[in-house]
């Protein structure tokens, strides 16, 4: 039984070796987690070197050698029963003698709790190389086993090995411009800023659907706490909005009828979307089992019309944390909790796009108000732009850090060379 899983990552996940102690790792197996994409316990080091290949070749991990499985449930870590000192080093010979390409180890951490003498094998999937062959074998992370890639897996694993970013990120799906939302009467949105994360199932996935508990769950993790079964939005959803126009109504979660089916949801909220020509917003959160149900996709959308008005860098910096924390803090978990069972520890590679499908001959200089990020150098129209969270800050659980950061790189791809963003309300 899972007794507690975080949202983002805990700190042991990225933490520096030196700062991962007997009470950071006393700490992390008192949560009860179980093994998972990013979370195995071994027992000893014997089948150390295919787990943690498996987990390179996916979304990395910690490995937890030393402890025994819980004889009620195996996926639970159990009694401590440890191992001796000059496991590290052999751990470390077997792993470069078996891997290829040679030359990449993950960190083995040696830690002592309880008296028990642990290590903690932690694997950086951006350091490692692609594919990560391990006694001729290939193999990838799926809900908490190691399994065998396929031809197509292999495919991307070297293609991913090949580039410095994953594959899949000039994949159209991510693309506002190919994905945004049809919107009532044609109007199409002053601005459009999309947060978007794609990560991959297991291998019976195919037959993953999302029922009725799913979108349940969906639609109340973005929901704030009624009594009453309604589907209003989350406070701080709610208080965004605000910003645009007080004088409409605004809409709870509704399932969009036209564009549902058994592997595709997309429910929407905001403004009354009668109030053509006026200013308001609409959001939107998209769910699909993609690539054959092998993966799950996700997107945040938030459209803002402002009836000729330039939008604020208050609001437009806000709602790109706002699209953000709710994909990861809120849609995401609650999907994979309900479709797998637990959520994705670290979150997978999440990206954020700003577009303005309103006009995109003049590009997004017309509708946004960029005066707080300082003088720019040169001239040119401001670019839709896209951008990849940093992992890293992600994994720390500091969202707004991660956005803020994202949001400067984009600010310099638009040649403002000393950014400053307003502050985030997280």
């Amino acid at each position: 039984m899972l007794i507690a899983m975080p949202n983002l990552a805990h700190p042991i996940f990225s933490a520096p070796i030196d700062a991962v102690d007997s009470e950071m790792v006393r700490g992390f197996l008192e949560l009860g987690l179980e093994e998972s994409f990013t979370l195995d316990y071994k027992r000893n080091i014997d089948p150390v070197a295919e787990t943690a290949a498996a987990m390179a070749n996916s979304y990395g991990g910690i490995i937890l050698v030393g402890v025994d499985p819980d004889p009620k449930n195996t996926n639970l870590g159990g009694k401590l029963v440890g191992v001796a000192p000059s496991e590290k080093d052999r751990l470390v010979s077997k792993m470069a003698n078996q891997y290829e390409p040679p030359g990449w180890t993950p960190d083995v951490i040696p830690v002592t709790v309880d008296g028990k003498h642990l290590l903690v094998v932690r694997v950086d999937h951006h350091s490692a190389p692609r594919p990560l062959v391990n006694k001729h074998q290939i193999k990838i992370r799926l809900d908490g086993s190691n399994q065998y890639a396929d031809l197509r897996m292999i495919e991307a694993l070297f293609q991913q090995g090949a580039a410095p970013t994953p594959s899949y990120s000039s994949d159209p799906r991510f693309s506002p411009a190919h994905t945004a939302t049809p919107y009532q009467g044609g109007e199409a949105p002053t601005v459009f800023i999309r947060a978007a994360t794609s990560m991959f199932l297991r291998p019976d996935a195919a037959r993953l659907r999302f029922h009725g508990p799913t979108v349940d769950a969906l639609i109340q993790a973005l929901s704030a706490p009624s009594y009453t079964g309604s589907s209003e939005l989350s406070e701080r959803l709610h208080m965004l909005l605000q910003q645009v126009g007080t004088h409409s109504y605004v809409q709870p979660w509704w399932i969009d009828p036209s564009h549902g089916h058994g592997r595709f949801v997309r429910i929407s909220a905001g403004h009354d979307r009668s109030l053509v020509g006026q200013a308001r917003m609409e959001l939107t959160c998209t769910a699909a089992l993609a690539n054959s149900g092998s993966s799950l996709d996700v997107f945040f959308d938030i459209a803002i019309w402002t009836a000729g008005q330039k939008v604020v860098g208050d609001l437009w910096v806000q709602a790109c944390y706002e699209a953000v924390h709710a994909l990861l803090a809120n849609a995401l978990p609650a999907l994979t909790g309900s479709l797998l069972g637990s959520a994705p520890v670290p979150p997978p590679p999440t990206e954020l796009h700003i577009t303005s499908p309103a006009d995109s001959h003049f590009g997004l200089g017309n509708f946004l108000n960029t005066d707080a990020l300082g003088p720019r150098t040169g001239a040119g129209t401001l670019r839709p732009a896209g951008e990849y969270l940093p992992e890293d800050v992600v994994s720390r659980g500091d969202l707004a850090a991660a956005v803020t950061e994202t949001l400067r790189n984009i600010a310099l791809d638009w040649r403002y060379l000393h950014p400053e963003l307003p502050t985030l309300k997280a």
